[in-house]
C-alpha cells in the first residue's frame, strides 16, 4: 500500500531521466558532480493543480543555495544510475512566538514517478534528514505542500503510517501572483516613470522589518548578517521600496527577482483553466483578467520580500513603487504570499488583481523528537514567499 502512494501520487514526470553519472546507488548529500542530475530530475516533476508547473534551477542547483543565510543539505537517491529523488533542508533563524529559533524547511521533495520502492525512498530519505536534523540541532521543522495537489498530501498526511514523520496543518497560505500592467511596463520602457530613489538609511530600516518579522510565525529575522546573506544574491538596500509618514518609516518590501538561479516555468492548464484560456487571455488585453501564458513559459516573476505595512493605508503607495520597481526590470508578475486568516491579505486583493494558489503548511516532526515547549500562539504566519 505504501509502496503503490508513493510510487504514483507525489510527482508527474514526463520524458526520460537523464543518464547514470556512475555514482553508486543508495542516498548521499548533492555535491557539484550530482548537480546536472538534480537539474534534470527538476525538470522533468511536474507540479499537479489547476496551472501546472515545474520548478526549475537553471544553471546551476547551488547557485540557490543559502538563500537568505540558509543552511541547505540537498539530499539525492540514485537507483540503478539516475538521481530519481531529491529533497532539500533549509536551516533558518526564524520568529516562532516573537523568539528567534533554529527552524528547519523541508523543501523540494521530488520522487520520479518510474522510480521502483517509492515508500522505502521516502522512508530512507526521512530517516537520513532527521539525522541532520538532530546533529544540527534544528528545535523544528515545517514545510508546504500546494492544496491542490492531492495526492502529495494524502500520503505526507498519512506518512506516520508508513514510518514517516507527523505532518500536523499549521495555516493556509494563500499566495498571489499578481501581474504588473500592460501601462507600467510601457512607462518603463519610455523612461516616463521610475521607483523613488530617496536614500534609506539601513539601521532604520532593519529596525523597522525586524519590529514587524517579531509579530509574525515563521519571519526572517533582520540583522546585519541577514544583510551581508542576502547580498551574495543581489539582494541590498536599492532593492527596497520604503514609504514615510512624517519622517518615519511605515512600509517596506523589497522586488527579489530570482531568475538567475530558480525559475517557475508553466507546463499546462488542467480542467475549466484549460478550455477557458483562449477567452481569459482575450479579457487580458483589457486588464480585465491576468493572462495565462504559454505553455513552456519561464515566468517573468520576483518575489515580494520583507513586505511590511504599519497600516492597511499605507499598501497602496507601497504597491505602486513594487509596480515601478518590477517594470523597471522587466518583470511581467510579481508573488506574495498571507495567510489565509492574515487581516492583510483582504487589503491586497483590492491592490490588484491576480491569480491565487493554496498552501497548507505543516509542522514536520519526529516522532522522537521533542514538541515545542509551547503552542503556536495566535499571530498570523508570514514565511518569505521566496524562500519556499
Amino acid at each position: 500500500m505504501a509502496r503503490h502512494l508513493a510510487d504514483r501520487e507525489l510527482t508527474e514526470a514526463p520524458g526520460k531521466a537523464a543518464s547514470a553519472a556512475g555514482a553508486p546507488d543508495g542516498f548521499a548529500l548533492a555535491t557539484p558532480r550530482d548537480e546536472a542530475e538534480v537539474r534534470t530530475l527538476l525538470r522533468r516533476v511536474v507540479m499537479p493543480g489547476a496551472v501546472r508547473v515545474a520548478f526549475t534551477r537553471e544553471p546551476d542547483y547551488f547557485a540557490g543555495e543559502g538563500l537568505a543565510g540558509a543552511d541547505d543539505r540537498t539530499l539525492i537517491h540514485r537507483a540503478d544510475g539516475p538521481v530519481n529523488a531529491v529533497a532539500r533542508l533549509s536551516l533558518h533563524t526564524l520568529h516562532r512566538n516573537g523568539t528567534a529559533r533554529r527552524v528547519g524547511y523541508l523543501g523540494e521533495l521530488r520522487v520520479a514517478p518510474d522510480a521502483r520502492h517509492g515508500a522505502r525512498i521516502l522512508r530512507d530519505g526521512f530517516d537520513i534528514l532527521h539525522r541532520q536534523v538532530r546533529e544540527n540541532h534544528v528545535e523544528g521543522c515545517f514545510t508546504s505542500i500546494a492544496t491542490d495537489n492531492v495526492r502529495a498530501r494524502r500520503v505526507l498526511e498519512q506518512g506516520r503510517r508508513f514510518g514517516l514523520p507527523v505532518y500536523t496543518p499549521i495555516a493556509d497560505l494563500v499566495t498571489r501572483v499578481v501581474p504588473v500592467n500592460r501601462a507600467t511596463r510601457e512607462a518603463a520602457a519610455d523612461g516616463t516613470t521610475g521607483p523613488a530613489a530617496a536614500p534609506v538609511d539601513r539601521d532604520e530600516l532593519t529596525g523597522f522589518l525586524q519590529r514587524h518579522a517579531r509579530s509574525v510565525q515563521l519571519s526572517l529575522s533582520w540583522d546585519d548578517a541577514r544583510w551581508q546573506a542576502l547580498a551574495e544574491h543581489g539582494v541590498g538596500l536599492r532593492d527596497f521600496s520604503v514609504v514615510r509618514e512624517r519622517g518615519r518609516i511605515v512600509a517596506a518590501a523589497a522586488v527579489w527577482d530570482q531568475r538567475a538561479f530558480k525559475q517557475t516555468v508553466i507546463c499546462g492548464y488542467d480542467g475549466l483553466l484549460q478550455v477557458s484560456r483562449p477567452l481569459v487571455n482575450l479579457l487580458a488585453r483589457f486588464g480585465v483578467a491576468p493572462l495565462l501564458p504559454q505553455p513552456g513559459t519561464t515566468l517573468a516573476l520576483a518575489s515580494v520580500l520583507g513586505m511590511a505595512v504599519d497600516s492597511d493605508t499605507h499598501w497602496a503607495t507601497l504597491w505602486n513603487t513594487l509596480r515601478q520597481t518590477a517594470a523597471h526590470r522587466s518583470i511581467d508578475w510579481l508573488v506574495l504570499a498571507r495567510e489565509a486568516r492574515d487581516p492583510q491579505l483582504s487589503a491586497l486583493r483590492q491592490c490588484r488583481r491576480g491569480r491565487e494558489y493554496h498552501t497548507r503548511l505543516y509542522d514536520v516532526r519526529w516522532s522522537d523528537a521533542p514538541a515545542w515547549p509551547d503552542r503556536w500562539d495566535a499571530s498570523p504566519f508570514r514565511p518569505e514567499v521566496a524562500l519556499l
